[in-house]
């Protein structure tokens, strides 16, 4: 049975509880631009039969979508505010070189919180975003002083200029058909200062990987023929199996004792 609560530690959200008695571990699902802290039903399903010990909070976002040529039919929330007026937009990207997404710093108090109730680390911690979500899940898990278990980014991008502290193991989705993120103009052919500048301020899924790679972040990517930015079933059943593989580590088995003389 899902909970929904209002301002959790700053943010409404909707806890979908551990079929277990105790929670071993904590999912944060952080959805798309103009939608909220819901998950689909089957979605849902497949995730808590694959990790039945796990916590999952949907969040939501704290922006409320206004109509706009952008947004023509507002039905939800954005983690940041982006498009808008030039000082705007100006602002948020000076705000991320120097710092970090200020949301990024927000929902890590907040998942911080949610861990210390629980009894919990962030060894027992997975993030998984959608689109805008996947921006900021990778801008949070990956700024923190110590490593999450898991982040996936599902139709998202490692922004430039992000900071890396630590090498939590990252799940790259994306769609090869993704309009926003895999599909944009090509970078400039000619002239180097150019291409080099396009490179460092690129959006592209490829760049995002290779951001990712000088980071030395543990990157697995994969690209899904014909799906564009859309959420997907069958790859939604693979981050599963991505956040359920590193959230239940195997141990190692004790040494035998030697044989007593």
């Amino acid at each position: 049975m899902q909970k929904k609560y209002d301002q959790g530690n700053g943010f409404n959200y909707t806890l979908f509880p551990a079929k277990t008695e105790k929670p071993e571990s904590l999912i944060v699902y952080l959805h798309g631009a103009n939608d909220n802290a819901e998950i689909p039903t089957n979605y849902l399903r497949a995730l808590q039969e694959k990790i039945p010990g796990a916590d999952v909070i949907a969040l939501q976002a704290p922006i409320k979508v206004i109509k706009s040529p952008r947004f023509p039919n507002p039905v939800g929330y954005n983690w940041f505010s982006f498009g808008g007026s030039i000082l705007s937009q100006i602002e948020t990207w000076v705000t991320h070189i120097f710092k970090r997404l200020t949301i990024a710093e927000q929902i890590e108090a907040f998942t911080q919180a949610q861990l210390a109730k629980r009894g919990l680390t962030e060894t027992n911690l997975a993030y998984y975003g959608y689109s805008m979500g996947g921006i900021v899940a990778l801008q949070t898990g990956l700024s923190g002083e110590k490593p999450v278990a898991a982040i996936v980014s599902r139709g998202g991008t490692f922004l430039p200029f992000s900071r890396v502290k630590n090498n939590s193991k990252v799940f790259l989705q994306m769609g090869e058909n993704d309009e926003k993120f895999n599909t944009p103009a090509p970078l400039p052919q000619k002239g180097f200062l150019k291409q080099v500048f396009a490179e460092v301020v690129s959006l592209r899924h490829v760049s995002s990987v290779r951001r990712l790679q000088a980071h030395k972040v543990s990157v697995t990517e994969k690209v899904y023929p014909k799906q564009g930015h859309e959420q997907n079933y069958s790859a939604w059943k693979e981050a599963v199996d991505f956040m359920a593989k590193a959230l239940n580590k195997p141990t190692s088995l004790p040494q035998p004792k030697p044989p007593s003389i």
